[in-house]
C-alpha cells in the first residue's frame, strides 16, 4: 500500500478578538483582514510583509453597551453581496446597561465573504457601524503562504525588524479596530 494523498498546505483557525477605541463606521476590505491575520516587519518603521494570503470567515460575533443608562447602542453589520446576491445587514440595539447590543452572523450565502479570498485586494468583505468600546470576534480559516510568490507589503509607522504583529481590522484607514491581547502597530 502506498501512503494516502493528503492536503500538504497548513491550514488554521482562529477567532480574532477586537475593541473600538472610538466610534467606527465603515468597510473592511480583503487587504485589511489579510494584515490582522498576521505580519512580519521587514523595514524597520515602514513594511511589513503579509503572512497570509488566503482566508475564509467563519463567523462574526460582536457586543456593545450603552454608553450611559437612557443612552442606546446601536452595532450593524452588512455583508456585502456579490453578482448574485443582495446585501444583508445584520443590527441590534439595547437601552440598558444591564444588556449589551449583540449580533452574531455568518457570511449569508453567496455574499462575497462567504468564499475564499485570495490576495492582497481593496475590495470590501463587509461594513461594520460600532460605538466605542464594542467587542467584535472574527472566527476566520487561514492558510499560510507556501511556495508562492513574495508576499505582498504594507506600510507600518513603527515596527522592530523580524517582530510579527496584527494589525487593526481597519489599518491604513484609521486603526480604530484594534486586537485584543496581540502585539499590534499603527
Amino acid at each position: 500500500m502506498n501512503p494516502p494523498q493528503m492536503l500538504s498546505n497548513v491550514i488554521l483557525n482562529h477567532k480574532f478578538r477586537y475593541q473600538s477605541n472610538a466610534a467606527f463606521s465603515g468597510s473592511i476590505l480583503i487587504g485589511r483582514m489579510l494584515t490582522a491575520l498576521g505580519v512580519c516587519c521587514t523595514v524597520t518603521n515602514t513594511t511589513a510583509a503579509l503572512l497570509f494570503k488566503s482566508f475564509k470567515l467563519s463567523s462574526i460575533e460582536m457586543w456593545s453597551p450603552p454608553a450611559s443608562q437612557g443612552a442606546a447602542a446601536t452595532i450593524s453589520i452588512e455583508w456585502l453581496g456579490s453578482a448574485n446576491s443582495p446585501s444583508r445587514e445584520f443590527a441590534d440595539t439595547t437601552l440598558s446597561v444591564s444588556r449589551n447590543a449583540h449580533v452574531f452572523c455568518r457570511p449569508p450565502q453567496n455574499s462575497l465573504a462567504s468564499f475564499w479570498q485570495n490576495g492582497n485586494s481593496g475590495t470590501a468583505l463587509f461594513s461594520l457601524n460600532v460605538p466605542i468600546n464594542t467587542v467584535i470576534d472574527v472566527n476566520v480559516s487561514y492558510i499560510e503562504n507556501d511556495d508562492e510568490a513574495a508576499p505582498d507589503t504594507v506600510a507600518i509607522a513603527t515596527g522592530v525588524l523580524g517582530n510579527t504583529y496584527y494589525l487593526a481590522l481597519d489599518h491604513v484607514g484609521s486603526d480604530i479596530l484594534i486586537p485584543v491581547r496581540l502585539t499590534t502597530t499603527i
